[in-house]
């Protein structure tokens, strides 16, 4: 049987950009940025090789990845 998994998102803008970052935890371990979306841009699958202790820390390193991409 496979474990459950908690699933979080959040959409946001940076410079006029449209941000998607979805993070996964499967139960009972850590959780990790799925992937990241970004407006005209491929998506990024599993772009953070990290793992996190919890949803929201994953989504913040989400967030930084999505970012950098822009600000570079």
């Amino acid at each position: 049987m496979q474990p459950k998994i908690a699933r979080d998102r959040q959409i946001t803008s940076y410079y006029g950009r449209d941000i998607y970052v979805e993070a996964w935890q499967p139960e009972g371990g850590e959780a990790f940025v799925h992937v990241v979306e970004i407006s005209d841009l491929p998506p990024f699958k599993t772009p953070v090789r990290e793992n996190f202790a919890s949803l929201e820390e994953a989504l913040n390193a989400g967030l930084r990845f999505a970012t950098q991409q822009i600000d570079y």
